[in-house]
């Protein structure tokens, strides 16, 4: 019942505060209204009618101003209708009575009305009830000397009984309005909380929406970069097999035709292959070839440039003297071809090898960049492990035109949330990829500063306009293309980097950009 009546004033349109303040304003003149109507029972009981007309006036005064505030709902009327009867009439009551003393201190009451104000109005416009019950105060104190002719016969201890109602009523009103403002500020606090944890929630959806979103971005060049070591590890595999068929068939022929002094020289060359490198250039294995053929036609090989391209391939770079006995014999060809398919085989397990590495590099990336933390605590990660993550993901934009400096320090770990940090050097790297339209120089930095790891990503792209250079960080605000970019990225990492307590700043000119990232090693 009493929720219902406090609610008599509310519309479906209000908010909750507004709602809070009708309930105020009726809980305080239902107090008040109480108040009234004890004092109009014990004015009239002790013999002073005339009185206790004013405290009756109050109570019935405050009923008319709520059945009209529950039909029109004007909340702004009814509240200074009942903050300034709330005011005025416990004066006139105490002037009724004869003055201060006689009263029993009623004008105490007035100061109800003053607290009530505070909620019902901004500081402002509370000022102007605060300023009246000081007038109403000063003219109370004024005229006090000059009641004392008109003051009806309010015995000692009358005088008593109204000072202990008028304490008793006022501390009990008092206290259940402290009570109520209390239980409107915790309600305010729990929402408040309610609403900062729904904020929390928002800001992690949205970073993981981002994080998607770019990683929708990434899938084209990511499946490349997959398909990739996966179309080496087939050719290789294709290759292998036929090398070891070969193979099979090839050593009891080789091993049956040689002598012995040519098998010795044969497994001496297919040592001398294994143990070769291959990490060498195109252009250089041209020069290697006709030093070889050059070489092999001084000892009078008629196809000195067949043995010179088949050695290079084998991975003999150095025309031995040991080798020219099987190298002049009959079967110097068929010892070169299986010699070959032993050689091919080593390579191609070595492309599996490398393939399968660059592959589970990969799943590595996106495994550790679509994680998601849902402890909500800080843990310690290695920034430059982040980092790192997102150049893989990047591989198959960055290596088509961009060159990428390093400039690595050896950090400690730092306490954070590495996955909303992920997202930070994902927005940053993403974006000097677009401003150097894939090709230019990438630079990126990682320092200690003081208590703060630094970290500079730099790009050679046209730089940023100085004229936009200080809304870049802006909610919404984008250069790029409509459909291209939400203008939330750099909001996204701003946010991220603040509640690090770190900071992020901008520099650029034509040709160079600067992100520079400050976080704290302290928690």
């Amino acid at each position: 019942m009493l929720k219902k009546i406090l609610a008599i004033g509310d519309k479906p349109t209000d908010s909750e505060s507004i709602k809070q303040k009708h309930s105020f304003m009726v809980y305080m003149g239902l107090v008040m209204g109480f108040g009234g109507l004890v004092w109009g029972i014990l004015a009239t009981a002790l013999g002073y009618p005339i009185p206790g007309i004013f405290p009756f006036s109050y109570t019935f005064i405050t009923i008319i101003n709520f059945w009209f505030f529950s039909k029109n709902k004007n909340f702004k009327v009814a509240s200074a209708i009942q903050v300034f009867i709330s005011l005025l009439l416990p004066f006139v009551f105490q002037w009724s009575l004869g003055g201060f003393l006689s009263s029993g201190a009623m004008m105490l009451w007035a100061s109800l009305a003053v607290i009530g104000s505070l909620s019902f109005y901004d500081t402002k416009a509370s000022r102007v009830w605060i300023a009246l019950f000081v007038v109403f105060t000063i003219v109370s104190g004024v005229i006090d000397p000059y009641l004392v002719d008109y003051r009806p016969d309010v015995t000692p201890s009358v005088q008593v009984l109204f000072f202990v109602v008028n304490i008793i009523i006022i501390s009990t009103a008092v206290y259940y309005l402290v009570v109520f403002f209390i239980n409107i500020r915790d309600n305010a606090n729990a929402q408040l909380e309610q609403q900062h944890k729904e904020l929390q929630q928002s800001q992690s959806q949205l970073i993981q929406s981002e994080k998607l979103a770019a990683l929708g971005q990434l899938i084209a060049g990511v499946a490349h970069e997959v398909n990739t070591p996966l179309g080496a590890i087939q050719a290789s595999i294709g290759t292998i097999r036929s090398a070891i068929k070969s193979s099979i068939k090839g050593f009891p022929e080789v091993l049956g035709i040689l002598s012995l002094e040519e098998k010795a020289i044969f497994f001496m060359m297919l040592e001398d292959a294994f143990s070769s490198t291959s990490n060498i250039s195109s252009a250089e294995q041209r020069k290697i070839r006709r030093g070889l053929m050059s070489k092999l036609e001084d000892e009078g090989f008629e196809n000195a440039d067949e043995i010179a391209e088949m050695m290079v391939d084998i991975g003999l770079y150095e025309l031995k003297d040991d080798y020219l006995p099987l190298l002049k014999g009959t079967n110097s060809g068929t010892a070169l071809d299986l010699i070959y398919n032993q050689t091919e085989q080593c390579k191609n397990s070595d492309n599996i090898k490398m393939a399968v590495d660059r592959a589970s590099k990969i799943v590595f990336a996106l495994k550790n960049y679509s994680r998601f933390d849902h402890s909500g605590e800080k843990t310690e990660a290695d920034i430059e492990n982040g980092i790192e993550t997102i150049l893989t993901l990047y591989h198959n934009m960055i290596k088509k035109g961009i060159d990428i400096e390093r400039d690595f320090d050896s950090l400690e770990p730092i306490a954070c949330y590495p996955d909303e940090l992920n997202q930070v050097w994902t927005n940053l790297i993403h974006n000097a990829i677009q401003a150097m339209n894939n090709e230019g120089q990438l630079t990126i930095s990682i320092k200690k500063d003081g208590d703060m790891a630094r970290v500079d990503i730099a790009d050679s792209g046209k730089g940023i306009p100085e004229d936009i250079k200080n809304r870049i960080f802006e909610p919404f605000f984008t250069t790029k293309p409509a459909g291209e970019g939400s203008g939330l990225g750099l909001d996204i990492v701003k946010k991220i980097v603040e509640k690090h307590s770190g900071t992020i700043t901008v520099e650029s000119e034509p040709g160079k950009t600067v992100f520079t990232v400050k976080l704290p090693y302290a928690n």
